[in-house]
This record gives structure tokens, sequence and C-alpha cells, in this order.
């Protein structure tokens, strides 16, 4: 009996690990407080009732493309939040470089709430 109960915890806790997402480097941590107060609430909430709903930058990095359709590296995600594109603001006076480096750093890791 013992054995199936410790053969039951071992995979629970073999689940419960692969579900388990390494936690934020210091980087990826501003990342996210810079992205929650200047990003998320167009791109997560909408609260502003924009028209034209942001596109969900959640995975954003695990596609080839950018919602615009220009490669997803970083080069080009810094520079739309340099210069801005379509609706959305530039933000090269708003954000130092280190922000966008450290927003970008946490899309690499995926948006976490």
């Amino acid at each position: 009996m013992w054995r199936n109960a410790l053969g039951i915890l071992v995979v629970f806790v073999a689940l419960a690990g692969c579900r388990a997402r390494a936690a934020l480097t210091p980087q990826q941590e501003e990342g996210k407080r810079v992205y929650d107060v200047g990003c998320a609430h167009c791109h997560e909430e909408n609260d502003l009732h924009l028209e034209k709903v942001p596109p969900s930058l959640h995975g954003l990095f695990n596609k080839a493309k950018l919602p615009d359709g220009e490669p997803a590296t970083d080069a080009e995600v810094e520079q739309v939040l340099m210069k801005g594109k379509g609706a959305m603001p530039p933000f090269a006076y708003q954000m130092s470089r280190e922000q966008m480096q450290a927003v970008i750093a946490y899309l690499h890791a995926g948006i976490r709430k």
C-alpha cells in the first residue's frame, strides 16, 4: 500500500514540477513592473476603450512574426517601443533603454499575472 501511495506521490510531484515556471530574473521582474504600468492597460484590459483593440502580447516571441508582420526579434520590438506603430504611441521619451530591454526580457519569459 505504501508503495502505491509513494508512486502516486512521485507522479504528482513530477507533474506539478512540469507546470511550474522558472522564477523571473531581476530584469524580467523590472520588465513586468514596467509592462503592468505602461502596457497592460491597452494590451490586457483595454481600459481606454480603444476602438481597435491592441494585439495580445502573450507568446509574442513564440511566433516568427509580430502582429504587424515584422520579424519577432528584440530589435524590432525595441523599434516599436521607441517609435510607436499604428495607434501605438512611441515610448522613447517615457522609458529608458534599460526599461525597454527589461520589457523585452519579460515578454521573452511570457506574460505572467
